[in-house]
């Protein structure tokens, strides 16, 4: 049975007990985000924990993860469906991860500007099909988040309650999410009879391991079948509302227009080279596939 403790992880005591991981974490391949695959793993080696990598309809970070020996990553991706809807998956082997991605979910993608949302084309109903053939844990995130994010009403619906069942987990604390919200979620759970997961929906690298998902697995998989059966214990704390402003606008926000103004350089804005250069040069603006 899941238990959950609302306080900051002692990381380090917890990662000698057994296997500790924030379930929830994006990358510099999520639009709204620019922190680097690298940076997240030293990280995450120095704190003693793992890390799902979940960046919306993207795997480039979970890719970009096995250029590094022995990373402590674990294979994910966040989906947001045409309804606006968003769901985890967690694949016990990034090469499945690889092949669902290429051949479900990067055919339906076009690139769009960044000012828009990460919607894709593909229903709900057929994400979750697709992903039923795969083996990997179905994981629903933030159910109690603010509109349009909020899973719980979508698939309270009469007519998308059949949806559930091809649903394993329920994201039960964010650390981006109010202290309401995460107990909303912990009560839906176990109206379900999901199991459950805990993960700081992180942007920021100050924000890996805010909240973690712990089980007394040895490997991976092991850790995924303990979260699909509800056999884990999670801690965490959340953002003050102030935090989460301060979140939002530093990162969203501010990648969001990183990103809009270089699609309209690549899309011939008529700039002059000068200035072209000089707001590459002081937004920092990379590639981001």
């Amino acid at each position: 049975m899941l238990k959950a403790e609302f306080a900051a992880p002692d990381l380090k005591a917890l990662a000698r007990e057994g296997f500790v991981a924030d379930m929830h974490f994006h990358t510099r391949h999520s639009h709204d985000c620019a922190t680097p695959v690298k940076e997240i793993i030293r990280k995450a080696r120095q704190l003693g924990i793992w890390v799902a990598l979940t960046d919306h309809n993207r795997i480039g970070g979970v890719l970009e993860a096995r250029k590094y020996k022995d990373a402590p990553v674990i294979p994910g991706i966040e989906l947001c469906s045409r309804e606006g809807k968003e769901i985890i998956a967690y694949f016990y082997d990034d090469r499945d991860l690889e092949a669902f991605y290429s051949k479900r979910i990067k055919p339906y993608l076009k690139e769009k500007n960044a000012l828009r949302s990460s919607r894709t084309p593909i229903p709900m109903a057929d994400i979750l099909d697709f992903l039923s053939r795969e083996n990997c844990v179905v994981h629903v995130p933030h159910p109690f988040g603010p509109q349009p994010r909020r899973g719980y009403t979508f698939f309270s619906r009469k007519q998308r309650a059949h949806l559930l069942t091809l649903v394993h987990s329920v994201e039960v604390f964010n650390s981006q999410m109010t202290r309401r919200a995460n107990l909303s979620a912990m009560g839906w759970m176990v109206q379900l009879g999901k199991g459950g997961a805990a993960g700081s929906d992180g942007h920021r690298l100050r924000s890996l391991g805010r909240a973690v998902t712990m089980s007394d697995a040895g490997t991976v998989e092991e850790h995924l079948d303990r979260i699909r059966k509800g056999d884990v214990r999670v801690y965490g704390t959340e953002l003050k509302q102030h935090e989460r402003a301060w979140e939002y606008a530093s990162t969203t926000v501010k990648v969001k227009l990183q990103n809009g103004v270089r699609d309209g350089i690549r899309k011939g804005i008529a700039l002059p080279g000068k200035a072209r250069r000089r707001i590459l040069d002081e937004l920092r603006i990379t590639r981001m596939d």
